[in-house]
């Protein structure tokens, strides 16, 4: 077990979750396997119509909760970069108003993982899970839209839909949310960081920097960012970076490089990251990467990842008109 663990309180459909995954990336390409991280799911939404957020209008009615919340993700797009959907939203219905389906299937990832899971990796299902809500507007509170996804993702969707409904992950479910309340995290995501029987909670979505200045200072500065060229924001290391992950946002190249942000503009573009446009630009001249349009904002492709399709005529030309 590693002396430095992070535990991240957090619900799939959670706008500020989504947004905080280029700083869990960062974490985990620069801290390698100084770090553990784990996640908690909090279940943000019980039930829609019996759910309050008076500021954001979301709770009560389901068509209007719908429009909010999707309203209330553009919005903070714009803030953590991360896109979203175009296209409306509509995850709750009569059907479905629970963001509890989600929480329950990372859960079951986990489970099957350690149940002799092979090729199979919970917390990039997990992304994916995030994507299809926050991008595709997929209705992901639905099981079978649900093991779709795992299926993608490597996993038996029977086994996986199987294991959503079993006791066991029911009961860590349950553990999850008393968990939450015993750190009475009301705030998704919510970061607790420790080391050594030293806990520090940083409620809220948190910059990377915010967390390793915590983390530099817990460990007496034995844990701090890397400096090192592998880490420098040069056109290899980039290319390296996208390639492992196979696609990545911009706002994901930015933190995990420590790229500055340009002020004024949006997180979600890459221009808006001293140095990123050149570099990006390189890297397509060398064809190695593919940008496209994702949601409102661009995603980037390595072409030598496995998981790569060429782009569309219909792509190419939605690109050559942005």
């Amino acid at each position: 077990m590693k002396n430095l663990k992070i535990t991240i309180f957090a619900d799939p459909v959670c706008t500020w979750c989504w947004g905080s995954v280029p700083v869990v990336r960062a974490l985990e390409y620069r801290l390698g396997d100084k770090v553990e991280i784990n996640y908690v799911m909090g279940c943000m939404i019980e039930d829609i119509t019996t759910f309050n957020n008076r500021r954001l209008g979301i709770g009560g009615d389901i068509a209007l909760s719908n429009r909010n919340m999707h309203k209330a993700w553009v919005e903070a797009s714009a803030v953590h970069g991360m896109p979203v959907g175009e296209k409306g939203l509509r995850l709750f219905s009569e059907e479905h108003r629970s963001t509890a389906p989600q929480n329950i299937a990372y859960i079951a990832a986990t489970v099957y993982k350690h149940k002799g899971g092979e090729n199979v990796c919970p917390k990039r299902f997990l992304r994916r899970l995030q994507e299809a809500t926050a991008v595709d507007s997929a209705i992901t509170c639905d099981y079978d839209v649900i093991a779709d996804l795992a299926a993608v993702e490597g996993y038996d969707p029977l086994r996986f839909k199987e294991l959503m409904e079993s006791r066991e992950v029911r009961r860590l479910f349950e553990e999850d949310k008393a968990l939450c309340k015993r750190y009475e995290v009301h705030t998704f995501p919510t970061f607790m960081i420790e080391y050594k029987g030293t806990e520090v909670v940083l409620r809220g979505f948190t910059s990377f920097d915010t967390i390793m200045q915590n983390i530099s200072h817990m460990t007496y500065g034995k844990v701090s960012v890397n400096k090192s060229e592998e880490f420098a924001p040069t056109v290899p290391n980039i290319a390296r970076f996208i390639e492992r992950y196979g696609s990545v946002y911009p706002v994901e190249v930015a933190t995990a490089f420590c790229m500055q942000r340009i002020s004024g503009k949006s997180s979600l573009n890459v221009e808006s990251y001293v140095g990123l446009p050149d570099i990006v630009e390189e890297l397509i001249a060398q064809g190695d990467v593919a940008m496209r349009p994702r949601g409102n904002g661009f995603i980037l492709y390595s072409k030598h990842h496995k998981d790569f399709v060429p782009l569309t005529m219909e792509e190419i030309a939605t690109m050559e008109g942005a």
